[in-house]
């Protein structure tokens, strides 16, 4: 018997220690998994990111192939402009090197013909004077006449000279006023081009902190990519975990009592509610979670564990009375479904019982471990229990030292004899979904740590991205600026150089007009000059020798001048067309290809690719190393998974090995047990013939002289006496020797059977007058309930019938009706019960006669309509609901009731809402919105419409309705 137990007692060590490691295994097989899946997860996150990663670079190798290919085409066009350039300016050179030759000798020639010209004009003014003055002589009669026509001419002369003088001092000022403004426009194209290569240098600087930021874009844009792959594998992370940990609250809200998972969970919403309204702050420290949340122990001690708690494992723990009571309160006042139960620590009374130290049990509680906070409530549930090795155990421990005992099978002995006990299946534990439940929690937490500290980095990260895509798009405004400055600028020289070849070209002109502006004051100066020397003078008909010498000679220098000037208009001639068309070439075709060829290569410097490229191909080495690195991940971790996978395969062969050695070990012990039983058996049926030879030598008792007087006969003589004795004793079998003992016996069972009736009969006094007043109370609520609904009726059947009366009736099973007075009337006449109702109904009359009384049975349709809706506005007012929903209930009306229909329902849809569907247009007239329903090409449809729109379609409706019934008529 020793043996045997002492081999059960190995094997449940053995079982224990298998059990352990099963618990171990399977926690490295969890671990393992989450591991697996977080690899695979980080794969997939990889794999996802690389087909973004491709894409990218295959868009940007086009991007490049295309901005190359631009490029190269600009760089073409460039080379072209350049030697364009060059050739223009080449061509601008010659040509004003041309010009820079052809210039003097045109103005030396131009000179010399202004000069020659006045020359000339001067001398054929002095030969027109001479003959004017011979002409006289047969012009005028006499020497006065003459006179007084040389002083008016002399006049007018003298006021010609002055214009032409005033003209003269007017062009002299235009053209110093021009050389003054050349002057100030080449200071200011001066000026513009220094502030135009100010302006280069600044555009310079301006793209290359684009440059900058671009490349810092790209940067930022890199890590928020690498950031988002990782938000994403923790966000799959967390969902998974979310999961997982929702799937472990089901699981453990399903082997929970129905009301107490109820009751959790209202009570979680509540405190939530009460820590965002900021409210019972007290409460919320005062509660300490359920006992189950405060309570850890070893896998093995599980469903001994669960077994003593029971239920109280879901009682909620909280400081005092107080506050279950207040969170009682709470939790009715805000209807809260389900129930809870709480263990108050200030009125939990732990006695400090020391429990024996025995072999194969000790105290259940020291395999516990808990929070300081729950100590109290932990003592208090399992403080007088002792774990045993197995059900014998736990017996003889329990009689022995008056505990309750339980096995780690969850058998249990209770100190006043109850033995509980069966099958319990232990894959379905409640102290193993709260363990996963807390791990997966703590994992959960720190998963959203790391969330929110990526979250945080993720957001600065797109501050600082924010932050540089605002600097650029400033300095790209900034750019921007500066071209637009620099191409007014531009603009501004190009207008002020037009301006200075407009005076430059016409300069010469005005020059020669100011020329001939001095000859012809050079001629009036010689007329006046010869009428002065002619005033006074004898008038004569013919020249004087002298004159007429003077004539000739001016003859002779006006042919040589008319000579000469030919000769100078043909070189001048010819000069100026080479001059003009150089002039022309220069100004109108080299200078403005030269320009525009200058514009278009400060565009392309400006709208350089080159930044661009440069841009991308950065992008483009940094996807190709991000690329290389991703595939370098992504093998590490397939040779992850396979190591994982290979190890997750060995745990599994270790735990099914564990299994099985667990099954091998319960066989083993089931037998060693029933061996033991059997043993036990044995032991029990000596030991039951012990205590009957022990209880049959203590009836027969012995007298205390009786040792003395036989202690010195032999055995043998004892014997023959002994048996002489027992066939006297025979004699007296009929007779009852233990009557006495269950005579008292009996009387004490007696006794206590008519206590207990006492107590039954009490019981069912009580009961019986606790049916009497529910009965009672359920009868006066139907018939107050049935007063308010009858006198409601009969009121709102007034209302719709002014000339009628109803009321309600209840039915009894003898036919009989009785109104709501005659019921009161009974009800204090005589005892009635509910159970004596068979149903209500209806009495109306539409005249108010009262012998016109009629039942529903006997109305038309529409006053079966018109009382059903008296009776359904009557519970309205009794009972009111939020809001009612009527089926063309004027349909069946008569039309003299469905005005007053239409004023019940304005009135009583102040505290309720009506909705309405009707064909007629007495409820349109209080309604607040309507629709419309059309139906059109087999579909219908629903809009919005005005009162007018629905009373239009309404008396439609009832146009068509009439046309209809006519031609049924006709």
């Amino acid at each position: 018997m020793n043996a045997a137990t002492q081999k059960i007692e190995q094997l449940e060590s053995d079982r224990l220690t298998v059990t352990e490691l099963i618990q171990q295994t399977m926690d490295s097989i969890t671990e393992l998994k989450q591991r697996l899946q977080t690899q695979q997860i980080e794969r997939e996150t990889l794999i996802v990111d690389n087909k973004d990663n491709f894409q990218r670079k295959a868009q940007i190798e086009l991007e490049l192939q295309d901005l190359q290919g631009e490029t190269a085409q600009r760089d073409a066009k460039r080379n072209d402009l350049k030697r364009e350039l060059a050739k223009y300016d080449k061509f601008i050179t010659e040509s004003e090197q041309k010009l820079a030759k052809i210039i003097p000798d045109y103005d030396i020639i131009r000179r010399q013909e202004e000069q020659k010209t006045a020359q000339r004009d001067l001398a054929e003014e002095k030969r027109k004077e001479l003959f004017a003055k011979r002409g006289r002589g047969n012009q005028f009669t006499s020497k006065d006449d003459r006179d007084k026509w040389i002083r008016l001419e002399l006049k007018s002369l003298n006021k010609a000279i002055h214009d032409k003088r005033e003209q003269m001092e007017r062009l002299k000022k235009d053209l110093q006023d021009e050389t003054t403004k050349s002057i100030e426009i080449e200071e200011q194209l001066r000026q513009i081009g220094d502030n135009g290569q100010e302006q280069r240098t600044h555009m310079d600087n301006v793209n290359t902190r684009v440059r900058d930021f671009r490349q810092k874009k790209s940067d930022i844009a890199a890590l928020k990519t690498e950031l988002a792959r990782k938000e994403t594998q923790l966000h799959i992370q967390l969902s998974q975990t979310r999961d997982e940990l929702r799937k472990c609250q089901d699981s453990l809200r399903s082997v929970m009592n129905k009301g107490a998972a109820s009751g959790t969970d209202g009570l979680q919403r509540l405190l939530r509610q009460f820590a965002d309204e900021n409210r019972n702050q007290d409460i919320i420290k005062g509660y300490h979670g359920t006992l189950i949340e405060n309570l850890e122990c070893d896998p093995a001690f599980y469903t001994a564990v669960e077994v003593i708690a029971g239920n109280r494992l879901n009682y909620h723990i909280v400081d005092t009375d107080v506050i279950a009571t207040r969170l009682v309160k709470e939790f009715n006042a805000s209807r809260q479904r389900g129930e809870i139960h709480f263990l108050p620590l200030n009125v939990l009374d732990i006695q400090n019982n020391h429990l024996p130290q025995i072999s194969g049990a000790s105290p259940l509680i020291d395999q516990l471990q808990w929070t300081s906070k729950a100590e109290k409530a932990v003592r208090h549930v399992f403080n007088r229990i002792m774990l045993c090795e197995d059900f014998n155990s736990a017996t003889r421990t329990a009689r022995q030292y008056d505990v309750d005992c339980v096995t780690l099978d969850g058998d249990q002995v209770q100190r006043r004899g109850a033995l509980t006990g069966g099958f319990i299946d232990k894959k379905v534990s409640r102290l193993e979904l709260q363990r996963s439940i807390k791990q997966l929690r703590t994992t959960l937490n720190k998963y959203e740590q790391e969330y929110d500290a990526l979250r945080s980095e993720i957001m600065n990260m797109d501050n600082e991205y924010n932050n540089i895509m605002t600097e650029l798009q400033r300095e790209d405004m900034k750019s921007k600026k500066n071209w637009d400055n620099y191409e007014q600028m531009k603009s501004d020289a190009k207008h002020l150089q037009s301006e200075l070849d407009r005076i430059t070209t016409h300069r010469p002109g005005k020059e020669r007009q100011l020329n001939t502006l001095i000859a012809t004051i050079d001629q009036f100066c010689a007329k006046e000059e010869s009428l002065q020397s002619e005033l006074g003078s004898d008038l004569v008909s013919q020249l004087t020798v002298e004159e007429q010498a003077t004539v000739d000679k001016l003859n002779d220098t006006i042919e040589k001048i008319t000579q000469e000037l030919k000769e100078i208009i043909r070189r001048r001639v010819e000069l100026e067309g080479n001059k003009t068309r150089l002039e022309h070439q220069v100004a109108n075709n080299y200078r403005k290809n030269r320009d525009q060829i200058n514009t278009d290569l400060e565009r392309m410097h400006v709208e350089n690719v080159r930044s661009v490229i440069e841009e991308l191909e950065r992008e483009y080495t940094i996807l190709s190393d991000k690329l290389n690195e991703h595939e370098k991940q992504t093998d590490a971790i397939d040779r992850i998974i396979n190591n994982l996978d290979k190890e997750l395969k060995t745990k599994q062969k270790e735990l099914d090995q564990l299994k099985n050695s667990d099954r091998d070990i319960d066989e083993h012990i089931n037998e060693e047990k029933r061996n033991t039983d059997k043993y036990e058996v044995k032991l029990r049926n000596a030991q039951n013939k012990l205590d009957e030879s022990t209880k049959r030598q203590n009836d027969i008792g012995v007298p205390p002289d009786g040792l003395d007087k036989y202690k010195d006969i032999p055995t043998k003589q004892l014997q023959r006496d002994l048996d002489r004795a027992i066939i006297e004793l025979k004699k007296y079998a009929h007779v009852n020797k233990k009557a006495l003992d269950q005579f008292l016996q009996f009387s004490d069972e007696r006794d206590k059977l008519t206590n207990r009736k006492g107590e039954i009969d009490e019981a069912h006094r009580h009961i019986a007058d606790l049916i009497e007043s529910l009965d009672n109370k359920r009868f006066e609520t139907i018939q107050f309930t049935f007063k308010q609904v009858s006198l409601y009726f009969t009121e709102v059947f007034k209302r719709l019938v002014p000339e009628g009366t109803a009321h309600l009736v209840i039915k009894k099973g003898d036919n009989e009706d009785y109104d709501s007075e005659q019921v009161s009337s009974q009800s204090q006449g005589q005892q009635m019960s509910v159970d004596d109702f068979t149903g209500v109904g209806i009495k109306v009359s539409f005249n108010g006669r009262a012998n016109e009384m009629r039942d529903m049975q006997q109305l038309s349709g529409g006053q079966k309509s018109l009382v059903a809706l008296a009776l359904i506005f009557a519970i309205q007012k009794c009972d009111p609901a939020p809001f009612y929903l009527f089926d063309e209930i004027d349909q069946a009306l008569d039309p003299q009731y469905r005005h007053a229909v239409a004023d019940m329902i304005n009135e009583l849809s102040q505290k309720a809402q009506f909705i309405i569907t009707t064909f007629g247009p007495d409820l349109l007239k209080y309604g607040d919105k309507f629709y419309g329903i059309t139906y059109r090409n087999k579909v219908s449809q629903i809009r919005s419409v005005t009162r007018d729109e629905a009373l239009e379609f309404v008396e439609d409706n009832e146009a068509n309705q009439a046309a209809q019934a006519a031609t049924t008529t006709a």
